[in-house]
C-alpha cells in the first residue's frame, strides 16, 4: 500500500526515531512540494529525511487546492489533493480537520498514532505505550482517553 503523508507526522515519528516506520510499513511514502516546504522551514524541528525513503510529489490540479485552502494549511490540501490525483487511497494526517475533509472525500486516513500501532501489530516496535510516551514528550497532544483506546485495540 502507498501513502501520502503531511508534515506533523513526518516531524513527530523523526523526533521519536521512529521515521523509518514508514517504509517499514508501506510500499512507497510520497510526501508533497507543501510539506517539503514545511518542515524545511526555519524554526521547525530537522526531519531527517535521509532516513525516509520517499517520493516527492507534485501536485497539478491548483484549482483543487485553492479550493480547499481555508481551514487547512497548504501541507494538508496538498496531501489530500495529491492522494486523489495518484490514486493513493491513504493519507497521513493528524489534523482533525484535515482527517474530516480526506474521509469526506472518500480517503482512508491514518495518523501517527495509527502508524505506530501498526509498527507494534507486525512487532517493529516492542512496547507501543512507551512509543506514544515519547510522542507525548515530542509535543504531541494525546488524551487519556484515546491512549487507552489505542492501547486496548492492539491485542496481539
Amino acid at each position: 500500500m502507498d501513502i501520502v503523508t503531511n508534515a506533523s507526522p513526518l516531524i513527530l515519528l523523526s523526533k521519536i526515531g521512529r521515521l523509518q516506520l514508514l517504509n517499514n510499513l508501506f510500499e512507497t511514502v510520497y510526501v508533497p512540494s507543501a510539506v517539503l516546504q514545511e518542515i524545511d522551514e526555519v524554526g521547525k524541528p530537522k526531519v531527517r529525511l535521509n532516513q525516509l525513503n520517499f517520493q516527492q510529489l507534485e501536485v497539478v490540479n491548483k484549482l483543487a487546492i485553492l479550493g480547499l485552502i481555508g481551514r487547512l494549511h497548504m501541507g494538508e490540501v496538498e496531501v489530500v489533493v495529491g492522494a486523489i490525483e495518484q490514486n493513493i487511497q491513504t493519507v497521513v494526517l493528524d489534523d482533525n480537520a484535515a482527517r474530516n475533509k480526506a474521509r469526506q472525500l472518500g480517503l482512508d486516513v491514518i495518523g501517527t498514532l495509527g502508524i505506530l500501532s501498526g509498527a507494534y501489530k507486525k512487532d517493529l516496535i516492542d512496547d507501543l505505550e512507551q512509543e506514544i510516551i515519547n510522542l507525548k514528550r515530542a509535543g504531541m497532544f494525546l488524551s487519556d482517553v484515546i491512549v487507552r483506546k489505542i492501547l486496548s485495540s492492539v491485542d496481539k
